[in-house]
């Protein structure tokens, strides 16, 4: 099986070149690019929504702060939302809650006129 739509690899590192230019500050005594953060972002890409922190750590044999770090680096490049701005339960049940009654509204209605 082949897969007719080509993927570049790695995706955030096509997608924003950029984050990986600069040497981060945080592992100064690390040599200049020595540490490759694309397979780590690739995975917070695809896992985000569905995993947690400490889980996506685990899963990358990586510790939870880089995976932290990460995280805030592609917040602040757009690639990534915050996970309760994405859904409040809350707002869906609001929204239920305001679809019943604008549907028994409407049910009133239709029985008036």
């Amino acid at each position: 099986m082949t897969n007719s739509t080509p993927t570049t690899r790695p995706v955030v590192k096509s997608m924003k070149p950029e984050l990986y230019v600069q040497h981060t500050f945080h592992m100064k005594r690390a040599h200049r690019y020595t540490y490759n953060y694309a397979v780590v972002d690739d995975y917070i890409l695809a896992n985000w929504l569905t995993s947690t922190i400490k889980a996506m750590a685990t899963e990358l044999n990586e510790y939870p702060y880089r995976i932290e770090y990460r995280i805030q680096v592609l917040r602040g490049a757009g690639l990534i939302d915050n996970k309760r701005t994405r859904r409040s339960p809350k707002l869906l049940e609001r929204r239920r809650l305001l679809v019943t009654w604008l549907k028994e509204i409407d049910a009133k209605l239709e029985g008036v006129v």
